[in-house]
């Protein structure tokens, strides 16, 4: 990926954000960001409201939650999600294996990096930051899909059941994403197997760590983007996330044992801007450290292109076809610059 040097153990130790954090208030200047950033506002009743999927009456295929599915990826393009089947006492024991592994010794950590690979292991995005305002979080990669890509080196042995909870994760967010593809097609009228992806497409987990952060009016956990995906699946054990929507930043309110679910840029390709790539941050937390996993699923293709099925006088075609081949190497420079990769595929 263009832009992207390596790091040895010994330089990527000095950039993770934990070891950063442990010096106090000595925080380097790369992380504040000069200009600042516009405040969200507390919004609550929206996410027990419109944004608020009940999933059984999803899998039932209720048309009044169709309808309110359909409603908020085309406003917002994201949604929190109940009722999903997953149990919470197992999503806790996640997040708490989560922190376990963020808690282990730096050496120990350090061997599960990768240095010639970004998406893969143990690390922070200072990996690819260059000069950029960096985000104030370390991270833990690890792709779980196509299984060729797999770098079992990377994965941690311990805590010792990490490696089992995370294939366990993988299985149970799988199948909540093959039910909710369904729900999503019908929502557009479509049949139910036109949105459906994760099965072959490559499918990856992140852990986050944001630490304590002492100056958080003026750093981010993770700037303003959208996710180069189809779909996300989040699960955060402190609230940080803000959302985007006609110019004005929201605190995301967090039910407990819920999913938060974002549409990333390739969807909001496949349904020609039907549905939208929701625009979202993390903010820095002064009080406690912030955990949180994520799945990130991608097409089973390797073309992205608008269904023809949603391609009208009314809405007409958007983005042209595109390979992943074209769309992944301006991942890099999108991110870095603050910009979509889709755009550049604008018709």
């Amino acid at each position: 990926m263009a832009g992207v040097a390596p790091l040895t153990k010994q330089e990527l130790a000095s950039k993770l954000v934990q070891e950063i954090a442990k010096k106090g208030d000595e925080i380097p200047e790369v992380f504040f960001r000069k200009d600042g950033f516009p405040e969200a506002i507390d919004a609550p009743d929206l996410w027990r409201g419109d944004l608020l999927i009940d999933f059984s009456l999803l899998s039932s295929y209720s048309e009044p939650e169709l309808a309110k599915l359909r409603s908020a990826l085309s406003k917002w393009g994201c949604f929190q999600v109940i009722n999903h089947g997953i149990e919470v006492s197992f999503l806790e024991e996640l997040i708490e294996i989560s922190k376990q592994f963020f808690a282990l010794p730096l050496e120990e950590k350090l061997g599960y990096s990768a240095a010639d690979d970004i998406y893969q292991g143990y690390g922070t995005d200072a990996a690819y930051s260059g000069s950029q305002t960096r985000n104030w979080n370390d991270r833990l990669f690890l792709f779980l899909h196509p299984k060729e890509k797999l770098r079992l080196e990377c994965w941690p042995q311990k805590p010792d059941k990490f490696r089992e909870m995370i294939e366990e994760y993988s299985k149970k967010i799988s199948s909540v994403n093959k039910a909710l593809c369904k729900a999503m097609s019908r929502s557009l009228g479509l049949e139910e197997n036109c949105l459906e992806f994760g099965k072959h497409g490559p499918a990856i987990a992140r852990f986050n760590i944001y630490p304590r952060c002492p100056c958080p009016e003026r750093i981010l956990g993770t700037k303003a983007h959208t996710d180069n995906v189809m779909v996300t699946y989040l699960l955060p054990e402190v609230e940080g996330l803000q959302i985007l929507n006609d110019g004005q930043w929201y605190k995301v309110s967090f039910i407990p044992g819920a999913l938060f679910i974002n549409f990333g840029e390739l969807g909001e390709a496949f349904t020609n801007g039907v549905f939208k790539s929701a625009v979202h941050r993390v903010s820095a937390n002064s009080t406690k450290d912030r955990i949180s996993a994520v799945m990130f699923f991608n097409p089973d293709d390797d073309e992205v292109e608008p269904l023809k099925e949603l391609i009208s006088a009314d809405q007409p075609q958007l983005y042209r076809k595109f390979s992943m081949k074209e769309y992944s190497p301006k991942i890099y420079d999108s991110f870095r610059l603050g910009i979509r990769a889709l755009d550049a595929f604008q018709v």
